[in-house]
């Protein structure tokens, strides 16, 4: 003989209005995401060019941010590839567990 699990609406209506936002949420994330791709393609280009190594050799001052680094480090952008990617990966491991369940 099987049980059936007594649900409280209530507690469910207020999931459903913390997944509501929650939700709304991500979309904001993922035009956030969409954002951050137009930063990083100017990004990869300038570290691809010749510009980025006469700029390394030629170590201009770059007012940075505090506690960032300056794009002029070798592993500083490189890191970033490396953070991004991982991000990526990250976001659709998420997202095939949703797809899978």
């Amino acid at each position: 003989m099987s049980k059936n699990k007594m649900y409280d609406a209530q507690v469910l209506q207020q999931q459903y209005e913390q997944w509501h936002d929650l939700h709304r949420q991500m979309r904001e994330a993922q035009q956030k995401w969409q954002a951050a791709e137009k930063l990083w393609q100017e990004l990869q280009a300038y570290y691809q060019s010749e510009q980025w190594l006469e700029d390394y050799e030629n170590a201009p001052e770059l007012s940075c941010r505090e506690g960032e680094y300056s794009i002029l480090s070798q592993d500083t952008l490189w890191n970033a590839l490396e953070e991004r990617r991982q991000q990526a990966i990250d976001w659709m491991k998420l997202s095939l567990s949703v797809i899978e369940n």
